[in-house]
């Protein structure tokens, strides 16, 4: 997918619209750090397999479209830490943090080639941020202990694993949030998940088995 992918679409407008649609409404500067992370992607893809999207509607539904309606789950005001599983491309940490300028994302990513795309990108679009070049798999791999208030996760590999080991981490007012299938019904259940609450479920606008999953640390014994 080259970058002209996007040529005769009104990128800015489509984005601001898909905001409005999701319930957020964001400034100019946000959908400028939207719209230009989305063009570094599609100029990296090639050489670093950032997407396999490979049609511009599409990008901007799945990519873009599915991480405002992340934002928009979260208080607008909301302030610290947002860590990202496995970012990869950027998705959905990038824009959620765009569009809610309280948040400080850290991108965890265990390949070199991406983390040196999410720094570049991170530093001449949003302009804050980090990249964690690591695996993260649990809080002994944290480079500190500050908490987190947003856990965001996003087609990562043994997330289901993962996912609660790193859960600890939210601060009490934090929430943990992952893009998943149906399957997370069933294996929200397993013991190794009993501290997380589920407290959302949304679904994502044109796919049927397909959600963002909101849980928060428990803070009572549930039976």
């Amino acid at each position: 997918m080259s970058v002209e992918s996007f040529d005769g679409l009104d990128l800015e407008t489509r984005i601001a619209e898909r905001a409005a649609a999701a319930g957020l409404q964001i400034d100019d500067r946000a959908i400028d750090v939207i719209t230009d992370h989305a063009r570094c992607v599609l100029e990296h893809n090639e050489r670093l397999q950032l997407t396999t999207v490979t049609d511009a509607e599409t990008f901007l539904e799945r990519h873009i479209g599915e991480s405002l309606e992340g934002a928009a789950l979260l208080d607008e005001h909301a302030c610290g830490r947002l860590l990202d599983l496995g970012s990869g491309n950027g998705y959905p940490a990038i824009p959620i943090a765009a569009a809610l300028p309280g948040l400080d994302p850290v991108c965890i990513e265990a390949s070199a080639g991406k983390a040196r795309f999410l720094e570049e990108t991170l530093a001449t679009t949003l302009r804050r941020g980090t990249v964690w070049h690591r695996q993260v798999q649990r809080p002994a791999d944290f480079v500190d202990t500050k908490p987190v208030r947003v856990l965001t996760s996003r087609a990562m590999g043994n997330w289901e694993r993962i996912f609660p080991r790193v859960a600890p981490m939210l601060a009490p007012n934090g929430i943990a949030m992952l893009w998943a299938g149906e399957s997370v019904g069933e294996i929200r259940m397993r013991a190794a998940w009993r501290r997380l609450s589920l407290v959302a479920r949304h679904g994502l606008p044109g796919r049927q088995r397909s959600w963002i999953w909101c849980f928060r640390i428990r803070t009572s014994r549930v039976s």
